[in-house]
């Protein structure tokens, strides 16, 4: 369960609930493990929580092992009261667990032809916006190459061919991910399309990387840039340098892979300079695309508790986890160097900039068709048909077909 619209699905539950009042819901997952014991005050449709990872815990509660020795579990004593049993300890060998294979889901349904992979778990950094900690853990955990190619091997004799790695930290251990491009090599899996649409980090991702990781099938990556210079790096304890990134970002686009750029509007210490700071990185390299993230705070984060210390929230958790987008115009919090009105003509310009980005993207892509494709560009980079995108498998196919994706 996500928090992000964390309402809804209490909703959905407590309709399940109505329907179906013998059957238990357990929830997991970043809500799971960010809210704990609130999540089951919110919401007296769930009867248990799981924090971090619910692969052995899931199955111990359903083995019917005493509630009280389940390690990670929250649960209501015969009191009614909350009970949490303490955290459990990460799992070490990640390849003991069987990767998903969705044989109950309609994935015919789905708008996306592609497939998550989740190939480690876990991020040792210290970035004040981001609550990973809380829901993988600092401890980074690897499955083996080979154990990544039987996930892909599964997919491919299905018929797919687009895969996403969805990983926080895929490039982490250069030699692990040499060795699965070695083995989709050896494979034979010659017609693969894979994205790292989640982000890898712009110190994790050199030249030769890059090259070989492009000579297999990837093609999509996304860098997690979040600001335009080093002293909001620094702000947000990002660990990195702008030449780093500027350095991943020139040799992602030599070699010819679709760049997106991430960014953060109102991060602690930003100023309208700062900001004008991250428009000219956007504009600066022939990337993909850009995204302007209006920045919503997940509990627990250091970010977080970071606003609510210094009292600079301008809505409750309740009330933008349930409304706010990273999408949304409308601030969440204010800062002393950008106020809420600031922040959202910050937002508002930085939106006009993702539409140029886009737009000489799309030409760029669509060159072959001469001046039609500037004539075009407007339309298909405008929001309107971009969220009618979203919805529409034959719109998102003939947007990949024109591009050449």
């Amino acid at each position: 369960m996500m928090s992000f619209m964390y309402l809804k699905t209490h909703k959905l539950i407590e309709e399940i609930k109505r329907n179906f009042p013998h059957i238990d819901v357990v929830i997991g997952g970043a809500h799971g493990s960010c809210y704990r014991e609130k999540a089951l005050e919110l919401c007296k449709g769930i009867d248990y929580a799981i924090t971090f990872e619910g692969d052995e815990a899931i199955v111990e509660l359903c083995q019917g092992l005493p509630l009280n020795e389940i390690k990670g579990l929250i649960y209501r004593n015969s009191d009614a009261q909350l009970i949490y049993n303490g955290d459990r300890k990460f799992i070490q060998d990640l390849d003991k667990i069987p990767f998903p294979r969705y044989d109950k889901f309609e994935l015919s349904k789905y708008i996306f032809n592609d497939i998550d992979i989740s190939s480690s778990r876990g991020c040792p950094h210290r970035c004040t916006f981001c609550s990973v900690k809380m829901v993988a853990g600092r401890q980074l955990r690897f499955r083996s190459a080979e154990h990544v190619i039987e996930e892909i091997a599964y997919w491919y004799e299905r018929g797919y061919r687009k895969f996403n790695f969805v990983d926080d930290n895929f490039t982490f251990k250069y030699d692990r991910v040499y060795a699965i491009c070695d083995l989709i090599e050896e494979r034979g899996f010659n017609d693969l399309k894979i994205t790292n649409a989640n982000g890898i980090r712009a110190d994790k991702a050199d030249r030769d990387l890059l090259i070989r990781m492009r000579e297999v099938g990837f093609y999509y990556i996304g860098f997690g840039v979040e600001c335009g210079n080093d002293k909001i790096l620094k702000n947000i304890k990002k660990g990195e340098t702008m030449a780093q990134i500027r350095e991943a970002i020139e040799t992602a686009c030599d070699l010819g892979y679709d760049v997106v750029l991430n960014f953060l509007v109102g991060s602690p210490g930003e100023t309208w300079k700062d900001i004008e700071d991250s428009v000219a990185l956007a504009l600066e390299y022939p990337v993909m695309d850009v995204r302007f993230n209006n920045i919503t705070p997940t509990p627990r984060s250091e970010l977080f508790e970071w606003l609510e210390e210094n009292d600079y929230f301008i809505q409750t958790p309740e009330q933008y986890l349930n409304s706010v987008t990273s999408w949304s115009y409308e601030p969440v919090y204010f800062t002393p160097d950008l106020s809420a009105d600031e922040k959202r003509r910050a937002l508002l310009y930085t939106r006009k900039t993702r539409k140029k980005v886009l737009e000489k993207a799309f030409i760029r892509k669509t060159k072959r068709f001469g001046p039609l494709a500037k004539l075009v560009a407007p339309v298909v980079t405008s929001d309107r048909f971009m969220d009618a995108m979203m919805y529409s498998p034959k719109l998102l196919k003939l947007a990949e077909k024109i591009k050449g994706n």
